[in-house]
């Protein structure tokens, strides 16, 4: 359905019934199942190690998208399409045509990185890594704006659930095939077979935006945006769980063999965070709308966090009893050193799933900065925590120290949310 002008293509009623919750549920456990197919066959076709370098590759790239254009200009971008009820078409009209060529820049420097970790390999090698991580990074800041633009356009979400599931469907397809075919691929292979997935997925993004009414009062003011993006940069770009700083210091201080275990730890214990993302996009514009109503936005708020929280109480418990034949099974007795930690991250995923919700009521209310101390404050505990754990080389511990991490955030959030009656959107 397409936005027109400046009235709402559909009501943040419609948008919370039953059908809504349906989409969320499937579209879910749609991306958590593709996501552990790809993990285990990765790890199936590379073994340990080259499991660990495919970890990294997406991690760095992650990272880049995370702390540029990737972080919190999404968020920005949704909450103002959604205040607005404007396609993103038309909102961005003007700022994509000034703007575009800053999306370079990061890809140019995690390039650049990827180079200087691999100065001892050689040149081809390394010119080959260096390309990839260039194109990983560029396609996942391009697939974050898509998504949040159809996030912000308020009657798209099935479609951004759609093209949020093709890229990992179209990936698992590729390496399906290539596992029951007998192929032997390389990480390089590997890695250019998720870029093209994403870029088709990228493609489809674009086509399933609002047509533009080329109407000029439709356009974003853009200082209003770039504001936005500042104040809710920490909460957006959340080095908590999302930049996949965990994954880079493990790799770091532990070796890409520690490392692909705690992938595959990962691959079996983030369903909940990936519940608490499909739940955060659908809140955060939800309230955004509310902006002049604030007894809705906190209708809103109590009933995805009810939602969330049932969802992450079941999903735990569930997990906790299959977790080590699952490992055992998808990965291989090489990969039985994650079920200790996979249990540990299954918990801390719990905290951070409910988490990602209430960072998204507080960012849709126009209280980013709020939860961006939040997170600021407890990103110190998350360093210290698993460099400890490094030294003394337990990997377990490193679960132990997310969970810490989780369990101090909500408890933050939820303070800072009840503390405060939510502010008027400013127009």
């Amino acid at each position: 359905m397409t936005t027109v002008g400046n009235e709402p293509s559909r009501s943040p009623k419609q948008m919370s019934g039953r059908a809504t919750f349906v989409v969320l549920v499937g579209g879910t456990f749609g991306l958590q199942g593709l996501t552990v197919v790809t993990g285990v066959i990765t790890a199936r076709l590379l073994g340990v190690e080259g499991r660990g370098i495919v970890a990294l590759v997406f991690a760095l790239g992650l990272l880049a998208s995370q702390l540029t254009l990737g972080g919190s200009l999404p968020t920005a971008l949704a909450k103002n399409l959604a205040e607005r009820h404007v396609g993103a078409r038309d909102g961005l009209r003007g700022i994509v045509r000034s703007r575009a060529w800053l999306i370079l820049l990061p890809c140019i420097v995690a390039a650049g990185f990827m180079l200087w970790l691999h100065r001892s390999d050689a040149g081809s090698d390394r010119l080959s890594l260096a390309a990839i991580m260039f194109a990983i990074t560029l396609q996942t800041i391009l697939s974050r704006l898509l998504i949040a633009s159809l996030q912000g356009e308020a009657g798209h979400l099935l479609r951004m659930i759609v093209v949020a599931l093709i890229p990992q469907f179209l990936f698992a397809v590729a390496l399906t095939t290539t596992f029951l075919a007998g192929w032997q691929w390389s990480t390089t292979d590997v890695l250019l077979s998720s870029f093209a997935a994403s870029v088709i997925g990228n493609v489809i993004g674009f086509a399933a935006l609002a047509r533009p009414t080329h109407r000029r009062e439709d356009r974003l003011d853009e200082r209003h945006l770039w504001r936005d993006t500042r104040t809710t940069y920490v909460s957006s770009v959340r080095p908590l769980d999302s930049l996949g700083l965990d994954r880079i210091l493990v790799g770091t201080f532990l070796g890409n063999a520690a490392l692909g275990l705690y992938a595959a730890a990962i691959a079996v214990g983030n369903l909940c965070g990936t519940v608490g993302n499909a739940v955060s996009v659908i809140v955060l514009p939800q309230v955004a709308q509310n902006h002049a109503d604030p007894d809705a936005q906190r209708a809103v708020a109590r009933r995805w966090l009810l939602v969330t929280v049932g969802l992450v109480i079941m999903i735990v418990v569930s997990l906790q009893i299959v977790v080590a034949p699952v490992i055992r099974l998808a990965f291989g007795t090489d990969f039985e050193g994650a079920i200790g930690t996979a249990r540990w991250l299954i918990l801390a995923d719990g905290f951070f799933g409910i988490r990602k919700v209430l960072i998204s009521i507080l960012q849709g209310q126009g209280r980013g900065g709020t939860a961006s101390w939040i997170e600021l404050a407890l990103t110190p505990v998350l360093v210290l925590g698993i460099g400890a754990a490094s030294l003394t080389d337990n990997l377990p511990a490193v679960g132990m120290t997310m969970l810490a991490v989780g369990v101090l955030s909500c408890l933050a959030l939820g303070i800072a949310l009840r503390s405060r009656a939510p502010k008027r959107a400013h127009r």
